[in-house]
């Protein structure tokens, strides 16, 4: 487990997230939140598209064809278009919701 606020996630840190909604609606609520991450490439294929991202970043006169390119190998990275790995993350989403509902109810 990692969090975003105490430094042990990877993530960049986040803003504007949907949870915090629930802070402004039920302030008077203890809130605990989950963040799933679904697998989609080995992780060297992750690294790679994040690479050539941060790359482009630094590279705004890149091709548009190789622009495209890179976008969509990043997109893909994290993101499956098949009905069978729709499937699988919501599958999975609920049944991390009642997992982790068990462990906080001890």
């Amino acid at each position: 487990m990692t969090s975003i606020y105490d430094g042990s996630s990877t993530s960049a840190r986040l803003a504007g997230m949907a949870f915090e909604a629930v802070y402004g609606e039920c302030a008077q609520a203890e809130y605990t939140g989950i963040a799933l991450e679904y697998g989609t490439l080995p992780l060297a294929d992750v690294m790679q598209a994040l690479r050539a991202d941060q790359w482009l970043e630094n590279h705004p006169e890149a091709p548009a064809a190789q622009r495209a390119a890179i976008k969509r190998a990043t997109r893909d990275a994290f993101y499956t278009d098949t009905p069978a790995w729709k499937r699988q993350v919501v599958a999975q989403a609920p049944e991390a919701a009642l997992q982790a509902l068990a462990r906080l109810a001890g």
